[in-house]
């Protein structure tokens, strides 16, 4: 399977641009020619689609972090998941945005956008304002555990990335499930 895009990236200096290194600019053209193989005639081409664009590393990553620790904690939580893996988040996802960025609202026969979108943060402040809101209105208000993201990108750097989101879920699991006892063992006293 053909990869579906590949990005390069230029860091731009005051005086000067530092283009991608040659394997990165290799990757790419292997890739086209990948997409080249793919081509049925000459009257059929293939369109390549180049966007230039800023990309700031520190809000890609606290945009994982929310899409990823931040909705399946709340998931599970939220669900009383102790064990295994939480079937669609994207529900949860949804309400959390909902909930703290606005809403849409349905009309009979279509939809009015009236959320903001998180593409629209454009600097980590913005972002941990976000993820600030959410801690105290959707995590605090239902007693649920917020993840910790100095400890998420400690295991992110030392296993990757889905291997972090994989741990700091178990953990979380072993936390609600020795919560979940310990409440049932406290009504069955009463």
């Amino acid at each position: 399977m053909i990869t579906k895009k590949v990005s390069l990236f230029y860091i731009v200096y005051q005086n000067s641009v530092k283009i991608p290194d040659s394997k990165s600019v290799q990757r790419k053209e292997n890739w086209i020619r990948q997409i080249q193989k793919t081509v049925q005639s000459a009257w059929e081409p293939k369109l390549v689609k180049v966007t230039y664009e800023l990309f700031n590393p520190e809000i890609d990553r606290m945009r994982r972090f929310f899409n990823g620790p931040v909705v399946l904690y709340y998931a599970i939580q939220n669900q009383d998941i102790i064990s295994g893996e939480v079937p669609n988040t994207n529900g949860y996802r949804e309400e959390l945005l909902d909930d703290s960025l606005g809403y849409d609202v349905r009309l009979p026969n279509r939809t009015v956008r009236k959320r903001k979108s998180t593409s629209e943060f454009i600097s980590v402040q913005q972002w941990n304002d976000f993820l600030a809101t959410l801690k105290e209105t959707q995590f605090d208000n239902a007693g649920y555990e917020f993840p910790e993201s100095e400890e998420f990108w400690k295991l992110e750097e030392q296993y990757g990335y889905e291997n972090a989101k994989t741990i700091s879920i178990k953990k979380l699991q072993e936390r609600v499930a020795k919560r979940l006892s310990t409440r049932n063992v406290v009504q069955s006293k009463v």
